[in-house]
């Protein structure tokens, strides 16, 4: 998915999910479980934040590029149908939804 080409609203974010390895630290092959969701991913693409009562615009705390963890059974899939299936989960994310933000090694 080409994230240039989509503008995301409000205090949301476009994430790419991680694959979950089906390999063992100790090189073990667990068949099926790249399937399974991570509720991890990166974010591709983020809104200019949420608007409060005022007209303030508070900005997402999150960046392009960043590496987040979000709660179970959130957000919007995206499914697009012009572009060749590559194997990964793009979802649309109210802020709230994200737990944490994990940072690189």
């Amino acid at each position: 998915m080409d994230a240039s080409k989509v503008v995301i609203k409000g205090a949301r974010i476009l994430v790419k999910e991680q694959k979950k390895s089906n390999v063992t630290s100790s090189g073990i092959e667990l068949p099926g479980q790249e399937k399974e969701h991570t509720n991890q991913g990166i974010v591709l693409a983020k809104g200019d934040g949420a608007m409060l009562e005022d007209g303030t615009i508070v900005p997402i705390g999150v960046e392009i590029g960043d590496k987040v963890m979000y709660t179970a059974f959130s957000g919007s899939p995206i499914v697009n149908a012009d572009e060749e299936d590559d194997g990964y989960r793009y979802l649309i994310l109210n802020e709230r939804d994200i737990l944490c933000k994990i940072l690189p090694d």
